[in-house]
């Protein structure tokens, strides 16, 4: 008998000192704490891919090569489980927080023309939205990006704040704009309590490990009456539900995926109320919608029918704009403290 609990102690430190190595933790369910779930699909990742930088979302999208990476279906993702408690669809394992604020701070981003002015057609759509239902203009905008949400709010009269892990592309906010940027994880910050009016989080959740954590810091953070907004991919939209594991917002980047139901239990579950869901316009450019099309159905290496962006062509496709409602591909959740 002692032999056999000497065995499995040396078992478990074993296992422990593995964990420890590994670049990946297991966790419970990021939306309740739960820890009982039911798998949908296989990580389709290679070994050898586990201590690469993330594949960024739109790394490689400059003058001279078009949409490399955008809103294409993901060449990598994780095992994702189904929470049996209150059916948020997550990443389990997936790779430990450190590590994914590690790629986060590597990570460059675009600064392309169309990609630029895309953003910020969106981002006057979301401050209209925040108009609406904000009750004071201090606001704070956690995974700001390069800053085209916080500009806009910024330009409609809000006193604004970012916190964003890609020190490129707080950089890129603080040169272009001049915002007052904070490239530090948000959870390091430590605001004052119940300082802020509006906290946004604009397709930042479906990215983090322990979304719990962060939004009852929100919570903390923000005044009485203040309002969240928060907005991430929709896991039940149509795309979604049709395309599957070819939707194009499965991919590594993504260890979250929400629907408007799980994304409004997390912020009940973190202390808000009034909660509701809510839709803006979304804008992209004619030359970015058809190279997502082109590399999704696989046949952009062969394709080079883009024109170069400098010609008169490619200008004219960059300023042509698709406009969509939000609630297309993603759920928009307001809530209030």
């Amino acid at each position: 008998m002692k032999l056999w609990l000497l065995l499995i102690k040396k078992l478990n430190a074993f296992e422990g000192r593995m964990q420890m190595d590994s670049p990946f933790e297991y966790r419970n369910c990021p939306g309740c704490g739960e820890d009982d779930f039911e798998i949908l699909f296989e990580s389709n990742m290679k070994s050898d891919d586990f201590n690469v930088l993330f594949e960024y979302a739109m790394e490689g999208y400059d003058s001279q090569e078009r949409v490399e990476g955008y809103l294409v279906p993901g060449k990598e993702w994780g095992r994702h489980v189904r929470c049996k408690r209150c059916h948020l669809i997550y990443v389990n394992p997936t790779e430990k927080a450190s590590k994914i604020n590690e790629h986060y701070s590597e990570a460059k981003n675009t600064h392309a023309p169309a990609i630029r002015e895309s953003y910020l057609r969106t981002a006057r759509s979301q401050v209209r939205l925040i108009e609406k239902y904000a009750n004071g203009t201090n606001l704070l905008d956690i995974g700001c990006a390069q800053g085209f949400f916080l500009h806009s709010a910024h330009e409609a009269g809000y006193t604004t704040k970012g916190v964003e892990l890609s020190q490129d592309a707080a950089e890129y906010a603080r040169r272009e704009f001049g915002l007052d940027v904070e490239a530090k994880p948000f959870e390091e910050l430590q605001f004052p309590e119940s300082h802020f009016d509006v906290v946004t989080l604009w397709q930042t959740l479906e990215h983090v490990p322990y979304p719990l954590v962060t939004l009852k810091e929100v919570h903390r953070i923000l005044k009485p009456g203040g309002l969240v907004a928060v907005s991430t991919p929709d896991i039940e939209a149509t795309p979604a539900r049709v395309l599957g594991k070819r939707w194009w917002d499965i991919k590594r980047l993504h260890i979250n995926q929400f629907s408007t139901r799980t994304l409004s239990g997390i912020l009940r579950n973190t202390g808000f109320r009034d909660i509701s869901s809510a839709s803006h316009r979304g804008f992209v450019s004619l030359s970015i919608l058809v190279t997502m099309m082109l590399k999704y159905l696989s046949v952009y290496e062969q394709s080079k029918s883009l024109p170069d962006p400098a010609s008169p062509l490619g200008n004219i496709m960059d300023k042509m704009m698709f406009v969509y409602p939000s609630r297309f591909n993603h759920c928009v959740v307001l809530g209030f403290k």
